[in-house]
């Protein structure tokens, strides 16, 4: 069973890396480990459309390597609550299962242009900030992806963008609306308070030998020392098997030959436009569109700037602003029509057009040729080294894990087998306690095992452990400390310092509530805290986000109710350390929108608008699943 499990917990396939939106290795890590041999191995069904194990593994794992991108070089596998990520995975899945299922039904469509616009700005698709087809092609071929199911996912997302932001776009703030969030956001209240320091209590306090012995009695439990263990442990990581991995040019030089199509550089050719669009099927709109193209054309051959009239008459968003550059353009970028004119233009500085598309009429413009080319073994070979070393060792984690997993089963009282069969060295790492650890043993799953009753109860080898993407361990208690209560005299500093905080605080609080009743009763505030030889802070106005005034008191300043008109409001807070504040509330000042200029306010209104449409989206959303049949099978993800 064990076998079979860590066989079954292998990745299959890997889908490198694509920034920001195909993050990581696309690994179906444990699909019969996280997934149950019911009849149905779905992970949910929304409204009867089922959630794969692939399609769950697939964006658990990207989320995982954007985690670890986005900690850096900082990164431990203990930082990440597995759990927790596993059920917001399932949750972001169900919500976009939702949506997909939403734009379907409202008909939502994706045109060309807006396809070809959204790959072209995906950073990972460029080279020195523009788009090359070239990369796009070839990276989709290194994570296994054809561009045809990468295209059809990015409609996917554009459709659903459209969704979005048609809600929260359409969502607007009123300047009343801003104005009385204004006067609860911006209120400022008239305060004043008093700082009873516990520090002047402590001296005086005074602790018994039975008081003493009786907190040790009772509070014995915070005086034990922790259960500890030492692991031995072994470990397959593919990172490391990448890198002992040699390859000759020969080998690297036959995967050249095997993949130079997708070091090919196409043509490409350097474009501007004009375009002038029509809307519709109407007959008359159409005509007038090519008339006005073909005006603009007879401008340019008269001598007009080219880039002078994109601006002034495209209708390209996208271009217009930039006088109709395009930039470099191959093949398969742009909508056939347009493609055939430009790449029919026999040299740099000819236009051509009015060129008929779905958009409308085009005048192109040839600035440049970029003859085909391609890469040389040179140029790519650290590229290929790099392929071939992540293909051995993937190879090599494969066969490792399964021998790996076999051997601790069948040796379970050591390492040693496992270690000289496999030539994978036993490290060892020390004081590891069920909340901390150093190393591997960061990672909760690593102590959770440890302190399991197989590992340590019965002195077993533990099964396979992932503490990352491709990386395992296998463990077993070397030295075990159990926890037990440290003798009085070695705790007894710590309890007399307990005791007299204490002490101190519960005098800081008797003095607190003394000045708190003279406050309410009529006694100026300031005399009184002279009296008790409490901190004065003079009255002033504060805001909620004053970072002058404790936190504490800032809270339950805010938190209490208007004083009435003349009269105050008086309360008490404990802060940090034991010392105690009675802050007097006299006055409330609402935020005022008139205080703001115009442009502050045109500001205010566009983030409240933009706060607005966020809620609206999340009440669409969260309306979305409440009509909605879902179900999820928590029996088919395991921990």
């Amino acid at each position: 069973m064990v076998i079979q499990a860590f066989r079954d917990n292998i990745p299959k396939w890997i889908t490198g890396i694509i920034l920001a939106l195909i993050i990581g290795p696309f690994a179906l890590w444990g699909i019969n480990s996280y997934f149950s041999a019911s009849g149905n191995t779905s992970v949910a069904k929304v409204n009867g459309k089922e959630i794969s194990p692939q399609d769950f593994q697939q964006a658990y794992q990207e989320r995982y390597q954007q985690l670890q991108q986005m900690f850096g070089a900082a990164f431990q596998p203990g930082m990440i609550n597995e759990k927790q990520l596993r059920n917001e995975v399932l949750q972001q899945l169900i919500n976009e299962t939702l949506l997909d299922q939403e734009v379907g039904k409202r008909h939502y469509g994706v045109s060309d242009a807006q396809l070809v616009a959204a790959v072209q700005q995906i950073p990972a698709f460029q080279v020195d900030g523009k788009f090359s087809s070239r990369v796009y092609r070839s990276t989709l071929a290194n994570v296994g992806m054809t561009p045809a199911l990468f295209e059809q996912r990015e409609i996917r997302g554009i459709a659903v963008n459209q969704l979005q932001n048609a809600i929260q776009n359409s969502a607007f703030a009123t300047p009343q609306e801003l104005a009385s969030n204004l006067a609860v956001k911006d209120e400022q209240r008239l305060i004043s308070y008093m700082i009873i320091s516990a520090k002047r209590y402590r001296v005086q306090a005074q602790v018994s030998d039975a008081e003493i012995a009786a907190y040790y009695h009772v509070h014995a439990s915070q005086f034990m020392t922790p259960e500890k263990v030492t692991l031995d442990y072994v470990q397959l990581n593919e990172a490391q098997l990448a890198k002992n991995v040699q390859a000759s040019d020969t080998q690297l030089q036959a995967m050249y030959q095997q993949q130079i199509s997708s070091f090919k550089q196409d043509e490409a050719r350097k474009a501007q436009h004009i375009l002038i669009a029509v809307n519709g099927n109407n007959p008359k709109a159409d005509a007038a569109a090519k008339a006005k193209a073909e005006d603009i054309l007879r401008q340019i051959r008269a001598g007009a700037n080219f880039s002078k009239l994109a601006e002034k008459y495209s209708d390209d968003p996208g271009s217009a602003k930039n006088g109709g550059n395009l930039g470099w353009i191959q093949r398969g970028q742009m909508v056939k029509p347009f493609e055939d004119a430009l790449f029919s233009i026999p040299k740099v500085g000819d236009v051509v057009g009015p060129i008929r598309t779905q958009y409308g009429y085009h005048i192109i413009k040839l600035d440049g040729i970029r003859a085909p080319a391609t890469e040389s073994f040179a140029q790519v070979r650290g590229q290929l080294l790099a392929a071939y070393q992540k293909k051995k060792a993937d190879d090599e984690y494969y066969a490792l894990g399964d021998k790996l997993a076999n051997l601790a089963y069948e040796h379970p009282d050591s390492l040693r087998a496992v270690s000289r069969q496999l030539n994978l060295p036993i490290g060892t790492v020390a004081d590891v306690t069920r909340n901390s650890g150093t190393g591997i043993a960061v990672n909760p799953a690593v102590r959770e095992k440890a302190f399991s009753s197989e590992v340590l109860d019965q002195g077993m080898n533990s099964n396979p452990i992932k503490i990352g993407p491709h990386y395992v361990v296998v463990i077993r208690v070397k030295r075990h400390v159990p926890s037990e209560q440290r003798p009085l005299t070695e705790v007894r500093g710590q309890i007399i310092d307990v005791l007299k905080q204490q002490q101190a605080a519960q005098q800081a609080e008797q003095t607190a509530i003394t000045l708190e009743r003279a406050v309410k009763s009529g006694k100026n505030p300031m005399q009184t805290a002279k009296i008790y030889a409490a901190t004065f802070a003079q009255p002033k106005f504060i805001s909620r986000s004053d970072t002058n005034v404790p936190a504490a008191v800032l809270m339950a300043a805010f938190s209490t109710p208007r004083p009435a008109r003349g009269g105050l409001v008086a309360g008490r807070v404990a802060l940090a350390d034991g010392d105690q504040a009675v802050f007097v509330l006299t006055g409330v000042k609402a935020g005022d929108i008139t205080n703001l200029t115009k442009k502050q306010e045109v500001t205010q209104l566009r983030e409240l608008a933009r706060l607005n449409g966020e809620a609206e989206f999340t009440a669409y959303l969260a309306n979305l699943r409440r009509h909605a049949e879902i179900k999820v099978y928590s029996a088919n993800i395991q921990e």
